[in-house]
């Protein structure tokens, strides 16, 4: 994996990157090339496609989650997650999106209330 910074075309800002390393495996084994994964993913993100990564939030964020990337500077949350049923860290980002930092499967957040403190 290597680090770099690119201006983000859809956020007109300065974005951490990592590009992961292309899969070295012999065979018809369906593999993916190297991906492009935005550190930088969150609710400043005004568009449905990443134009780095060529991906929508819920992937790029899935991505992150998948490569074991470090969670630094995301919001996250302890809940229970609709899919796998765990409770555990869901990272919010984007307008009401969450992705669970186990399965990496994306969910809807939405707060119902916040309550005073005493």
């Amino acid at each position: 994996m290597s680090a770099h910074q690119l201006l983000c075309s859809a956020c007109a800002r300065p974005v951490r990157i990592i590009v992961t390393a292309p899969h070295e495996i012999d065979g018809p084994a369906n593999l993916h090339d190297a991906e492009i994964i935005c550190l930088d993913v969150g609710e400043q993100c005004t568009g449905g496609l990443c134009p780095l990564g060529h991906a929508e939030p819920d992937a790029m964020v899935a991505r992150l989650i998948r490569n074991g990337l470090p969670l630094d500077g995301m919001r996250t949350v302890r809940a229970t997650c609709p899919a796998c049923d765990l409770e555990t860290e869901m990272v919010l980002y984007g307008e009401g999106h969450a992705a669970c930092t186990v399965c990496g499967t994306p969910a809807r957040w939405v707060m119902r209330h916040a309550e005073p403190l005493s």
